[in-house]
């Protein structure tokens, strides 16, 4: 997968001239057309619709927060030769101003079905206004992105008419593979008791996942648009003060967060920490659904004391 626009010039040059690209994740020859994802999530679930028919360009490296990307000229240049732009939508990717670009456009978040809001108190609650006041997180509940597949096809066929069927072959097959993930993240959850049911993460990015599988977010020391934004005082005091009323034997901290916060919240209370919990990017579990599938066996685990983490 590319994760930054390599030599617009170049790009530009092979497309025009019909010239093959490899496609990401594949060894195969590509017909040339070139789709723009936002994110790692959006990229890879794109790459799995498309197939050989197109290349898909990931936008924001999955080393950058999306919340804080800022757009290059080169990047802007590379999304408006490209025959379409996926992107997540709801003010996740604030630095990209969609709205000024120049190229056909799908958004994620309007085809998912309602969006949750935000149920945020205190300190995130402006966040939350700065939002919209609704989750842009919908990736992390698989059943929202099958809903949305057969739409991304219809875009791509719209974009490619020559590959029209194999795009909705592909999203009609892949939407059974997100399917088979809902069911098997059901199973892996299923060790949890009931009263184990209760998350505390770096920022209140998991709320799609909870409602999914069951799960309550109780508190998070950073608001949506992650740990960008400081911590007060008083949010670490709730934080603390949320795991020592709920019983909860684990606090997990996202892989692109600094866990500094998390790890002295969970010294303080006693609870063990987990690092490595994946949201805003596949990182090194190399694809969507295997990241969804680590997410759950590490959340199980945490929750249960099957780690070997100690407190702390």
């Amino acid at each position: 997968m590319t994760n930054k626009y390599g030599a617009v010039a170049l790009l530009v040059l092979l497309v025009s001239a019909g010239g093959s690209l490899g496609g990401c994740g594949s060894d195969d020859a590509s017909s040339g057309s070139s789709i723009a994802a936002t994110t790692g999530i959006w990229a890879h679930v794109t790459e799995q619709v498309a197939g050989d028919d197109a290349t898909v360009e990931q936008i924001i490296p999955d080393s950058s927060s999306p919340h804080e990307f800022q757009l290059s000229a080169e990047d802007r240049a590379g999304i408006e030769d490209s025959v379409l732009l996926v992107y997540n939508g709801e003010g996740l990717e604030a630095g990209i101003p969609v709205d000024e670009i120049d190229a056909p456009k799908f958004a994620m978040t309007e085809h998912v079905g309602e969006l949750r809001p935000f149920e945020e108190t205190g300190d995130h609650a402006e966040e939350s206004d700065e939002h919209g006041g609704e989750d842009p997180h919908v990736w992390m509940d698989p059943t929202r992105v099958v809903m949305a597949l057969p739409a991304l096809a219809d875009a791509l066929a719209e974009a490619d008419p020559e590959h029209a069927d194999g795009y909705r072959r592909r999203a009609a097959q892949y939407a059974a593979e997100l399917q088979a993930l809902d069911a098997e993240i059901k199973r892996t959850l299923e060790a949890l008791p009931p009263d184990e049911g209760k998350l505390v993460t770096s920022h209140d990015a998991l709320g799609y996942f909870a409602d999914r599988y069951g799960f309550r977010v109780i508190a998070t020391p950073f608001p949506a648009s992650g740990p960008e934004a400081e911590a007060s005082a008083q949010t670490i005091a709730e934080v603390q003060g949320a795991i020592e009323g709920s019983g909860v034997k684990a606090v997990f901290a996202e892989e692109t967060d600094d866990p500094e916060v998390l790890r002295q919240i969970a010294e303080d209370t006693g609870v063990h920490i987990e690092e490595g919990l994946l949201v805003e990017s596949p990182g090194d579990a190399g694809g969507y659904v295997e990241m969804l599938r680590r997410d759950a066996e590490l959340i199980r685990d945490g929750l249960t004391g099957q780690t070997a983490g100690g407190p702390g």
